[in-house]
């Protein structure tokens, strides 16, 4: 029983990534939702909409928009992580022209070789006290 608690332990310190809603303005007529849907999910995320902080440093999975007016507007999707191979700083441009939802995808790089030699790194410990 007491090794099992050390293969919880390293789970407890996981935060779920989430699916984040935020408005753009508290104005509803003629708007739209835009939805952002990365590859996987993102740590440390930012998101601005025409140079406006939405999202500030949140572990995502998705980040809905509501309330876009109608119009051409220019997202920036960016992450913090230094996890990943290459920088992740995604700008996407969008016309919402009804009140429609317009979905957008945004890739993600995957992790560099330095993320998972340290992630390895970690269950050392776990392995080392089930071993004993």
């Amino acid at each position: 029983m007491k090794n099992f608690y050390f293969l919880l332990f390293p789970i407890l310190f996981c935060s779920c990534a989430k699916n984040l809603t935020v408005n753009y303005q508290t104005e509803t007529g003629n708007t739209g939702t835009v939805v952002l849907r990365p590859s996987s999910s993102t740590d440390k995320t930012n998101v601005t909409m025409n140079d406006n902080l939405l999202v500030k440093r949140k572990y995502v999975k998705s980040v809905t928009i509501k309330n876009v007016p109608y119009g051409d507007h220019v997202i920036t999707y960016a992450s913090d992580a230094s996890g990943y191979k290459d920088k992740l700083n995604e700008e996407i441009k969008i016309n919402i022209n009804s009140n429609k939802e317009v979905t957008k995808l945004v890739a993600v790089p995957p992790h560099s070789t330095g993320y998972w030699l340290y992630a390895g790194l970690a269950f050392i410990p776990v392995i080392v006290l089930i071993a004993l």
